[in-house]
């Protein structure tokens, strides 16, 4: 499956250029556009593997863009900047899915350049989702468990009794088991 780019520039001859060169090098360009608002629509329809993106657009700028994609984790972002426009990115520079370039770059630096933040940010995105499933385990897991001490306390369970408990009336009324810790918490916890 090749890489899906969107290209912002306010220059069509550059973004005309550039998507010709993607595609002859395998990459899906899905979209070119001048304005900035446009751009971020498109991203927001389509979601692309990377958005390529030129300082200067109509409406917002390629700053503002990549700040966006780039805090709402969308996608990474390559900027193609002159080195005057180089300072407006400070801040952006230390983001692991961002890649400035000063224009005009090599064409191999841009290739491996795509390449890389496309693969950094799938590796950034899924340890992030596996942490997000790991603390809602742990959360569930403690719910259960402060549920399962109340039983013990109010009603003189073991734990083992308290855990069947729980099961056995998630099982019984078809819902979760947090569904369960938590209406025990609410009716015991003060």
């Amino acid at each position: 499956m090749s890489i899906r780019v969107i290209i912002g520039s306010s220059n069509e001859k550059v973004s005309r250029q550039l998507g010709q060169f993607l595609i002859e090098n395998g990459f899906n360009v899905i979209a070119e556009t001048k304005d900035g608002y446009e751009l971020l629509r498109r991203v927001n329809t389509v979601y692309p593997d990377l958005v390529i993106v030129d300082y200067s657009m109509r409406g917002i700028s390629g700053y503002e863009i990549s700040e966006v994609l780039i805090s709402e984790k969308t996608c990474p972002v390559v900027a193609l900047l002159s080195s005057n426009e180089m300072h407006y990115f400070v801040n952006l520079s230390q983001e692991p899915t961002f890649a400035p370039l000063i224009k005009p770059c090599n064409k191999k630096i841009l290739l491996h350049t795509i390449e890389f933040l496309v693969k950094t940010s799938k590796s950034i995105y899924k340890l992030e989702n596996e942490v997000a499933s790991l603390k809602d385990r742990k959360d569930k897991g403690e719910l259960i468990s402060k549920a399962k001490k109340l039983l013990i306390e109010n009603m003189e369970l073991t734990e083992e009794e308290a855990h069947r408990r729980i099961q056995k009336q998630s099982m019984d009324k078809g819902i979760s088991m947090i569904k369960i810790a938590e209406a025990i918490i609410l009716m015991y916890d003060d």
